[in-house]
């Protein structure tokens, strides 16, 4: 991430999530944390284990940050805040959890002539997944799925389309929801189910290569010890190790995480 793009997602973090603006200038800002915030970006457990405890009036710290080390500001003191720095790790950590689930509304303008009606609300249900075909190297893909909880449609690229739309975080007047037909953990084994198709049609040369090769280590570690009957109780739980290590790093796999997922409420 390029510096303005660091200073524009910590911007956002600290708008959603209640922190106040002291000070702002072109690269450097600087903010009093909210108490959610202050949670996850200042480590300090036993202040907030006393201050819960002893029913206190919190302080939250005040943070200054500069995005460009060559504009820092000579006057203030501040924190270089990087892609990969571990307060903006932090930051990330905290936007990840915080926002690994939402429910929003589509804003539809509606004709005054029709201000007295209610319209409707189609359901959808997007999850964002993560892909990872992992053997001694890594490939991440993400896949951004969304189902309608009425009819089972599944669109690809959903997130895509998210932004596309202006979006709400309550439901507006004049608006109801469509009963949904499928419930969450249907909804998430339809899609499931999908991704499962997705990735086995996908090229497996990778897995054939990557199996070759495990089996390649495994054949060097069999010729580099001993005989079973020759070997010490040593040598035998080093190589067990070595084993277990040159699988875990070798074997071809497939791992799929969640990585956020929100229910979507679309208008006609």
């Amino acid at each position: 991430m390029e510096p303005s793009e660091v200073q524009a997602f910590t911007e956002s973090y600290l708008h959603a999530y209640g922190c106040h603006i002291i000070e702002k200038e072109e690269h450097y800002l600087s903010t009093r944390l909210s108490q959610e915030s202050d949670k996850d970006l200042v480590h300090r457990p036993f202040y907030w284990m006393y201050v819960d405890k002893m029913g206190l009036e919190p302080q939250t710290s005040t943070l200054s940050f500069c995005f460009n080390a060559e504009h820092a500001p000579e006057e203030n003191r501040s924190e270089l805040l990087t892609f990969g720095s571990p307060r903006f790790s932090a930051i990330l950590r905290s936007a990840r959890k915080k926002g690994r689930f939402v429910r929003l509304y589509e804003e539809i303008k509606t004709s005054a002539r029709l201000w007295g009606q209610s319209y409707p609300y189609q359901p959808w249900l997007g999850i964002n997944f993560l892909v990872s075909f992992i053997c001694d190297r890594k490939r991440d893909e993400i896949r951004n799925l969304g189902i309608d909880l009425r009819t089972g449609e599944i669109r690809e690229h959903f997130y895509q389309a998210c932004l596309q739309k202006n979006w709400n975080a309550k439901l507006p007047a004049h608006r109801h929801i469509l009963p949904q037909r499928l419930s969450i953990p249907e909804a998430v084994g339809e899609l499931e189910y999908h991704l499962q198709g997705w990735i086995e049609r996908q090229d497996s040369t990778w897995y054939t290569e990557a199996k070759e090769q495990l089996d390649l280590e495994l054949e060097q570690i069999h010729t580099y010890y001993p005989d079973e009957w020759r070997m010490s109780d040593e040598l035998h739980q080093e190589k067990k190790q070595r084993l277990r290590e040159t699988i875990w790093q070798y074997h071809p796999r497939v791992e799929v995480e969640v990585i956020n997922a929100g229910l979507f409420h679309i208008g006609p």
